[in-house]
């Protein structure tokens, strides 16, 4: 197949201080068509990175835009809508192979009575993915499509989309990515493509140097409340131990602070005490969480509490922190969260 010199390219390449939010999303649909070679994918990547543009929020959200259109628009219309719709999720590539925390709190959260609509995949830097976890578990990823997504969220309140089902259109940069062997400006957009379009969300991010712009990037895509959270220890997740940056936004404004553990009324524990394993290990932890068999101060269950905790509190279920926690509690002691996991699953077949 042959391609043709690409107009939008060319002015990025020559002049990328003047390269506009607009165009650079115009050029993600084109790549997301199929439009671009793999050089040209390449080179778009690493122009964004050598400019600085791949850090820019208003750049970020508009490439993000290009892949929610690709796939064809939201899942779920505005007037569908009787509740917030929620999300928990990280960038990856924070190297700690911690246990599946985003996934379980979003099961637990939903149990509490709260819509989830969990965007993820399978593992690219750990050794289990969401998906993997997920399917382990016994969910059919495969057969959740856009069609189905609405009936699942109205039938029960967690639907896991699985971004290979979704995002198809990413095999035309999934070799260039892999040649370039750097972090690029897709490293960041996976919390920002969810088709779904949360209202709420909890994005954990793998460097404190982007949580101000990944929330810029959240503002500018719609999103009306968000927790950007980067643990200090070194997680995209809030930590089980010390402060984690929080950068909040709420009615159109950005604030930064930190949390603590004692915040939610917990105790710390190491990080090395939440580590995760593969598939099968990691859903055999799930199944004893979900299933009310952890004790009282497990490090697990009180990472889970911490982060399903903070979401509860974004999505106005609690109003604090600690309100949050002992909602969340009870959903994994009422079998609510494990409940619906199971008609997630069955749904799945």
């Amino acid at each position: 197949m042959s391609f043709k010199q690409n107009e939008l390219l060319k002015q990025l390449l020559s002049s990328p201080t003047t390269f506009q939010a607009s165009e650079a999303g115009q050029l993600m649909g084109q790549i997301m068509q199929g439009q671009l070679s793999p050089a040209q994918v390449g080179s778009f990547l690493t122009a964004l990175k050598l400019s600085g543009l791949d850090h820019r929020p208003s750049h970020i959200a508009a490439i993000a835009k290009g892949m929610r259109a690709a796939v064809g628009g939201a899942v779920l219309s505005e007037e569908g809508r009787t509740s917030p719709v929620v999300d928990i999720v990280g960038t990856g590539g924070d190297g700690q192979d911690t246990f599946n925390v985003s996934t379980a709190s979003a099961i637990v959260v939903a149990g509490a009575g709260v819509k989830v609509a969990k965007h993820g995949n399978r593992s690219s830097s750990s050794q289990c993915g969401s998906a993997d976890v997920l399917e382990a578990l016994g969910a059919k990823l495969e057969n959740i499509t856009a069609e189905r997504v609405p009936r699942i969220l109205e039938n029960g309140n967690f639907c896991f989309l699985f971004a290979q089902v979704f995002h198809t259109s990413m095999r035309y940069v999934a070799g260039p990515r892999k040649e370039l062997g750097v972090k690029t400006v897709f490293n960041t957009l996976g919390p920002l493509t969810n088709p779904a379009m949360p209202d709420r969300m909890i994005v954990g991010v793998f460097s404190k140097a982007i949580g101000h712009i990944i929330a810029e990037a959240l503002q500018l895509s719609g999103v009306k409340r968000a927790w950007v959270v980067h643990g200090g220890i070194g997680l995209d997740e809030i930590a089980p131990i010390g402060d984690t940056f929080v950068w909040s936004l709420e009615n159109d404004t950005i604030t930064e602070f930190t949390i603590h553990p004692r915040d939610f009324g917990l105790q710390e524990h190491p990080l090395e005490s939440v580590r995760g394993g593969d598939a099968a290990y990691n859903s055999g932890t799930m199944s004893q969480l979900l299933g009310g068999e952890l004790p009282d101060g497990h490090p697990v269950l009180d990472f889970v509490l911490l982060n399903s905790g903070a979401l509860l509190h974004v999505s106005g279920k609690a109003a604090s922190l600690k309100e949050g926690v002992e909602l969340a509690r009870n959903s994994v002691r009422s079998g609510g969260a494990r409940s619906e996991l199971e008609k997630y699953v069955a749904s799945s077949k």
